[in-house]
């Protein structure tokens, strides 16, 4: 009789641990996002990691079951803005929560892929369950396509750089340059000179000229420009690791709450006959292709060297940014020919303009 009891007691024990643990987690936001190949994403914020079902009812609506509890803050109903759909909303009962997204055509679970994105501690992402619905996925990337509801983190001025909090406020894309935020990031600096030409250049030191001189521009038409650093220094501390470095620059644009991030570099190859220009993004909100290849455009225009295009990467700073970034690599300094260009002041204010151009032109200015 005692063995039973205390297997009783056992059982009863681990059945309260388990229904703790799930009642533990909570979902703390509901965010949606369409890429460029028209892929529409469903991401679920949670507290913690915890259970979860993705189905397709009726072929029309897609349901997202989450054990677990539901944070007061979350929205119970938003817009989206897709082909494949124009709204969701979100449900609780006493031990699960299910967002529902109503669809536009019939679909099969077969378009529906679901993963768990780990806790990102380096940007203060949460952990978070990711749904990819690819029914109306197209071959070829498209500048029409790109949409996003993503939440953007806000640093306060009482935390460190590296704890984000949570502020529904997206980034601008339209309305031309006056008023928006923009972060300009001079690559390099302090103790890390970056590439180093034949001539002895350094790339700290043009990045940051060219810098200025587009600082120049976007203020003169009512941008609100902040800078990752302005003077021969590391944004970080001096000798700090290539991860906090970088980080502390993305950290800039977060604390300012940029619409949009652009990075200024040189590039440099062992084979001193190559050169050219190029921009690098990495599509994480639907806009970051289209700000690079407007950059790019304009200035492969303006300096005459090689386009070499708008291509995609997977630099920390374009995609650890949380608004539509870029990473611009003007010219090679291992090139003798364009290094003598990369020091002067015309080639400077000549890019300098250009991406000026670009950034007018992505916000409809």
């Amino acid at each position: 009789m005692r063995r039973q009891i205390l297997a009783f007691l056992v059982l009863a024990i681990c059945l309260l641990t388990a229904c703790t643990a799930s009642a533990a987690a909570l979902v703390t936001d509901v965010n949606w996002g369409v890429d460029k190949f028209n892929v529409l994403r469903m991401v679920v914020d949670l507290t913690e990691h915890t259970r979860y079902d993705v189905s397709v009812t009726n072929e029309k609506e897609l349901q997202i079951k989450v054990t677990g509890g539901l944070d007061p803050k979350v929205i119970r109903k938003g817009t989206i803005k897709s082909d494949l759909a124009k709204s969701f909303t979100v449900d609780r009962d006493q031990s699960s929560v299910t967002v529902r997204v109503p669809l536009t055509k019939k679909i099969e679970r077969s378009d529906v892929k679901s993963f768990i994105l780990k806790k990102d501690t380096s940007t203060g992402r949460p952990p978070r369950i990711v749904v990819d619905v690819s029914a109306n996925k197209v071959k070829n990337a498209s500048m029409k396509y790109g949409a996003t509801s993503v939440r953007r983190p806000v640093i306060r001025p009482s935390q460190g750089p590296s704890t984000p909090v949570g502020n529904r406020v997206n980034f601008a894309t339209t309305g031309g340059l006056k008023g928006k935020r923009i972060t300009i990031d001079p690559g390099h600096g302090g103790s890390d000179p970056g590439a180093i030409g034949p001539r002895g250049n350094k790339e700290k030191t043009s990045t940051l000229l060219i810098a200025n001189y587009l600082k120049t521009y976007l203020t003169s038409a009512g941008a609100l420009v902040s800078m990752t650093r302005t003077t021969d220094v590391d944004v970080y501390g001096k000798f700090a690791s290539a991860k906090n470095e970088l980080q502390a620059r993305v950290d800039v644009s977060t604390r300012n709450r940029a619409d949009a991030f652009v990075s200024i570099h040189h590039n440099a190859n062992n084979n001193r006959s190559i050169g050219g220009i190029a921009t690098y993004y990495f599509p994480k909100s639907g806009y970051d292709y289209k700000l690079g290849n407007a950059i790019q455009r304009k200035m492969a225009s303006a300096s005459k060297l090689r386009n070499m295009g708008t291509q995609q990467a997977n630099f920390y700073v374009i995609k650890r940014s949380y608004m539509p970034a870029v990473l611009l690599e003007v010219g090679f300094l291992s090139n003798a020919r364009e290094e003598q260009l990369i020091s002067s002041a015309w080639f400077q204010k000549t890019i300098a303009k250009a991406v000026f151009d670009g950034l007018k032109e992505y916000f409809g200015g």
